[in-house]
């Protein structure tokens, strides 16, 4: 908005000049009101963490071929990622499916709970790890037992990680005490921005 320049009578000139000064540091304060409000919405957008959760889940289970005792192998058992839970995730692509990726443009600090129930033959521990882009978490690692008779036994593990832009987070697994396969039943891995 542009003030004209007064075309008053001379008596009444500086009267004008000061309504037409005063005017426009009025506008040239607007002005800089809206530069100053529109620059901090735009820091506060870009600023601001977009919702982050997945939960990808699997009931009909898989195999893992075990070749060494105590060797952790990714899962790769596709598992269904669920619509109406997860938000800014996706399932994790090859060579490792049973994960999650972070979908956004921002890097956030992730809460993991992952389990599986499953068995690697009678008496053997069973163990599960989680993998950031393919490198295993070693302080993730948890183990537990299957039966005598072949009974699966439940591993969980909890972990808090931060995920840049395009990070997969991945289970692994592992016979702990044979070469026998890992057999699982279900797995479930829970994923939930914290930061």
């Amino acid at each position: 908005m542009s003030i004209p320049d007064p075309y008053l009578p001379p008596p009444s000139q500086p009267w004008g000049r000061w309504v037409t000064q005063t005017l426009r540091n009025y506008v040239a304060k607007r002005e800089d009101f809206n530069l100053g409000t529109y620059n901090a919405i735009k820091q506060l957008n870009t600023s601001t963490y977009q919702p982050m959760r997945a939960v990808l889940w699997n009931q009909t289970g898989g195999t893992v071929t075990v070749s060494a005792a105590g060797t952790y192998y990714p899962i790769n058992i596709a598992g269904s990622l669920d619509p109406d839970a997860t938000f800014n995730m996706t399932a994790s692509a090859a060579p490792n499916v049973t994960g999650v990726k972070n979908n956004t443009d921002q890097a956030r600090t992730i809460v993991f709970v992952a389990t599986y129930d499953g068995k690697g033959g009678n008496n053997n521990a069973i163990g599960l790890k989680l993998a950031l882009n393919g490198v295993p978490i070693d302080a993730s690692e948890c183990r537990s037992f299957g039966g005598s008779t072949g009974q699966v036994g439940k591993t969980m593990t909890q972990w808090i990680e931060r995920m840049e832009p395009g990070d997969e987070v991945t289970m692994w697994g592992s016979n702990i005490d044979a070469t026998d396969d890992l057999v699982l039943e279900r797995f479930k891995l829970l994923a939930h921005a914290v930061s």
